[in-house]
């Protein structure tokens, strides 16, 4: 039974389509534009040089023009009645992908903004800087619309996963309760490993860096990297606290916050992964390549293994009310 049948309010209905609509909306302009690129890579444009010479323009635009089709999709489903109506999993996936990938970079797209240095002047003559302005605003948009309107939805489809459970809890967790605190804890523990040394790194710390790259750091690394390391403490701060199995409101918070953070350990150590795989001689980095290859890969298991916990935790809570 969704909230928009058991009482959550009209006005929360109203904002979640009005959320998802706008990031549907958002995203709109950044579809458009990598459709542009995709048609003119098709007739030899775009770039070729530096990391453009290892990979295909026309490729990974046309990569960009179906995420962000579905990201448009996503936002719409959001909004719309019969978003409510498809499999839980269909827009569970993509949402925690989505929001993994772009709320995080919220705070500090403005920061990125003021301090990009302009690029290769190959690449501003190709790229046009209010493009990449557009681009940021679509981004900006979408996550913001995307961090209204999924807690929302979550709310609204699910209630029962974030009311208080009456049974006790070893009635409805039975032995999987061992299990979530195992994969919770190592993902924590993992998650505090990686968040730590990137606040160090981005508070001028060089220890376990390559001294020979120090000089690559510039303004963007730092926020960057101080960023991540940021959202992997929330994760694991966030899970902390969901194991403490607050009742009520208490635990939406967290829960969302984890969800969030979570994703984005998924999302960004998967593509960044993905790329840096790619082309890692094109993007010199201050972190050694065992290092970054660690910070991408247990990142993205580490999220993959938050979400499972967090979807044990609410289909456990929702059984206890079904039980109440």
């Amino acid at each position: 039974m969704t909230a928009e049948t058991n009482g959550a309010g009209e006005r929360w209905t109203t904002l979640r389509r009005f959320a998802g609509y706008g990031a549907a909306l958002a995203m709109t302009p950044y579809l458009i534009v990598k459709i542009v690129w995709t048609l003119d890579g098709l007739r030899g444009g775009g770039l070729h040089d530096g990391a453009w010479s290892r990979l295909n323009w026309t490729a990974v635009n046309g990569l960009t023009v179906a995420m962000a089709a579905a990201a448009i999709l996503l936002g719409l489903a959001l909004g719309q009645r019969w978003g409510m109506r498809i499999p839980g999993w269909l827009i569970l996936l993509p949402a925690w992908v989505g929001t993994g990938f772009l709320v995080p970079m919220i705070p500090i797209l403005p920061v990125l903004a003021l301090t990009d240095s302009g690029g290769d002047t190959a690449a501003d003559a190709v790229v046009p800087a209010w493009e990449i302005a557009l681009l940021s605003v679509s981004f900006a948009g979408f996550g913001l619309g995307v961090a209204v309107a999924v807690p929302l939805y979550v709310w609204q489809r699910w209630p029962q996963a974030f009311t208080d459970p009456t049974p006790a809890r070893s009635a409805v967790e039975g032995t999987t309760w061992a299990v979530q605190r195992t994969v919770a804890n190592l993902a924590a523990a993992v998650s505090v490993a990686l968040g730590l040394p990137q606040i160090y790194w981005s508070l001028g710390g060089s220890v376990g860096l390559d001294q020979a790259a120090l000089d690559h750091r510039d303004a963007q690394w730092y926020i960057w990297t101080g960023n991540s390391g940021l959202w992997a403490l929330i994760a694991a701060g966030g899970t902390w606290a969901v194991l403490r199995r607050r009742a009520g409101a208490g635990l939406r918070t967290p829960m969302l916050l984890t969800w969030v953070a979570s994703g984005g350990l998924f999302a960004w150590g998967s593509w960044k992964a993905i790329f840096t795989y790619a082309v890692a001689s094109s993007f010199p980095s201050p972190e050694p390549p065992l290092t970054l290859a660690a910070q991408n890969h247990l990142g993205a298991l580490a999220g993959a293994m938050l979400l499972v916990v967090l979807l044990l935790v609410a289909a456990h809570r929702a059984t206890a009310e079904k039980l109440a």
